[in-house]
């Protein structure tokens, strides 16, 4: 990732999370949208760009918890705005370790 331009500072060290090119290729730009309109946060929301969602995913969240997030939003009917994402989280309601 270090040829590709950062949107949102990563928090979380490179080999714990995703690459942004990795996880748009992974993933469809429709699941993102679905983590983005679940995710509670004015940075993203599911108007943004896969590209924003991604960069910010991989900044905020550890693999496990985007792994977490995905399958919920892939289990799930719209609105996905009223998606749960907390179990996908750390046992204290955290979104990760690293915040």
């Amino acid at each position: 990732m270090a040829d590709t331009p950062t949107i949102f500072p990563a928090l979380i060290p490179d080999n714990d999370t995703y690459d942004v090119p990795d996880l748009m290729d992974e993933l469809e730009a429709s699941t993102l949208q679905g983590i983005a309109a679940a995710h509670t946060t004015d940075q993203i929301n599911g108007q943004s760009s896969a590209w924003e969602i991604s960069d910010f995913l991989t900044g905020q969240h550890t693999s496990d918890e985007i792994d977490g997030m995905v399958d919920i939003v892939l289990d799930s009917e719209p609105p996905r705005s009223e998606v749960d994402l907390s179990p996908a989280f750390n046992d204290d309601g955290t979104l990760s370790q690293y915040q």
